[in-house]
């Protein structure tokens, strides 16, 4: 088994998921990160914008391992990894206007995504497959 291959496919599938409902279903960031300001019109187009951001992610790391490219899949996973932790330091920066439990759920999950990711990244390598 090619670990980093695997969890590059196991984040990339995940973030297609959670991109569709965010963009399917927007309320669902009430209960999962931003509590009641997710069922405000604008934070909705917020959160869409950010589930059509997971899809393309997802879709874009999905295409590079089908192909097979070690670079385009590094690069990929590295852009799912900022993404991620650019959630983690959002979040963290205004985890006091957040509803406690959504905010430490939305951190934890962002830790754990950008780990992940960065453990992919680095097993990533140029180079025949």
């Amino acid at each position: 088994m090619d670990l980093p291959k695997t969890l590059a496919r196991a984040l990339a599938v995940n973030r297609v998921l959670f991109g569709a409902t965010y963009l399917a279903r927007p309320q669902q960031a009430r209960g999962s990160w931003i509590g009641r300001a997710a069922r405000k019109p604008g934070a909705q187009v917020m959160i869409r914008s950010q589930g059509v951001r997971d899809v393309a992610l997802g879709a874009g790391a999905l295409r590079a391992l089908a192909r097979g490219d070690a670079v385009e899949q590094r690069a990929w996973v590295l852009a799912h990894t900022v993404s991620d932790l650019a959630d983690l330091v959002v979040t963290w920066a205004a985890r006091d206007d957040l509803p406690r439990g959504q905010a430490r759920l939305a951190m934890g999950i962002a830790a754990a995504s950008t780990a992940v990711g960065a453990v992919a990244a680095a097993g990533l390598r140029a180079g025949p497959d």
